[in-house]
């Protein structure tokens, strides 16, 4: 997972006359867009762009979208806020740092050193949910953070700094074990970009459940102890994140009774949430949306 991007879905399905509203040759008319630079806890500037419903006339729901692994900017993720922002709600998104137009060093992952730059990682994510918080714009009441991949590891520990906590998260193709667990999982695997060790995924998953190395950082207790809802969207042939393990994971802590987590496993989807054999993307906004009305975060204009 540490060598892939955030998922960007795009928008799909809207129609012809969203067709219009959605590619028109510069950005989305239903967009606007105000610059924002976001003061990290080590004082780095990260460059952001904080992304609205051009006609709304009430403040909106909001998040933050954290990326995934690697250098990465607001381009980047540029399909997720175009999508969220047509269900109306806001996006704070910004370069990573040392990156684009952010500030700060660019934090190398991987072997001991990776939990820090986690923890590095989150602080930035931290201070940009602080900074969406004052925005006037922004329903400061119904703000979370959006993010896939390695953001489900940067999310949480992101969230403890908060006081008050963030309404809610969403984590698309998200891992709940271990940074070890999740590395020996994608070598086994291929990660989706070279030859598997392992062809059955029986034994793929027996050795997972047999491993015995250094774990790295264990996202468990933190999620444990968090109470975000959180709906977690998962492919069940992910090859970068080990779904069976993360599903065990969250429906232990569900057990021992925090219910905070929402998960959808999508049959025969990979790590960009598309079926590995048609390249049809999964039903994520449709359950995004629905998701977000159950919790109250979305309301009818009307109310």
């Amino acid at each position: 997972m540490k060598r892939h991007s955030s998922i960007s879905l795009g928008v799909i399905g809207l129609g012809a006359v969203a067709f219009v509203l959605t590619f028109h040759p510069s950005r989305p008319l239903y967009m606007r867009h105000r610059s924002v630079d976001v003061v990290s806890a080590d004082g780095s500037i990260l460059a952001g762009t904080l992304s609205l419903p051009r006609w709304s006339r009430r403040p909106v729901p909001a998040v933050v979208v954290v990326h995934g692994s690697g250098r990465l900017t607001r381009e980047h993720l540029r399909g997720d806020v175009r999508r969220l922002v047509w269900e109306d709600i806001g996006v704070l998104a910004y370069d990573k740092r040392g990156v684009g137009a952010s500030a700060g060093t660019y934090p190398q992952g991987g072997g001991p050193g990776f939990e820090a730059a986690l923890r590095l990682l989150a602080q930035d994510a931290a201070a940009a949910f602080a900074q969406l918080r004052r925005e006037a714009d922004v329903d400061s009441s119904r703000l979370g953070f959006f993010g896939a991949s390695q953001a489900s590891w940067i999310i949480p520990i992101a969230a403890q700094q908060l006081d008050p906590k963030p309404l809610f998260h969403i984590i698309l193709s998200g891992a709940a074990v271990s940074t070890g667990v999740e590395e020996f999982y994608s070598r086994l695997t291929g990660d989706g970009v070279s030859t598997p060790e392992i062809a059955d995924p029986v034994d793929v998953r027996a050795q997972v459940a047999a491993f015995t190395g250094p774990p790295g950082w264990d996202p468990a207790p933190t999620l444990r102890a968090l109470r975000v809802p959180t709906l977690w969207l998962l492919g069940d042939l992910d090859q970068s994140v080990p779904t069976f393990a993360t599903v065990q994971v969250l429906d232990s802590i569900r057990a021992a009774g925090n219910d905070s987590y929402s998960v959808i496993v999508y049959p025969a989807a990979d790590h960009s949430l598309r079926h590995v054999r048609t390249r049809e993307t999964a039903p994520l906004w449709r359950d995004i949306v629905s998701w977000l009305k159950g919790q109250g975060v979305l309301r009818d204009v009307s109310t």
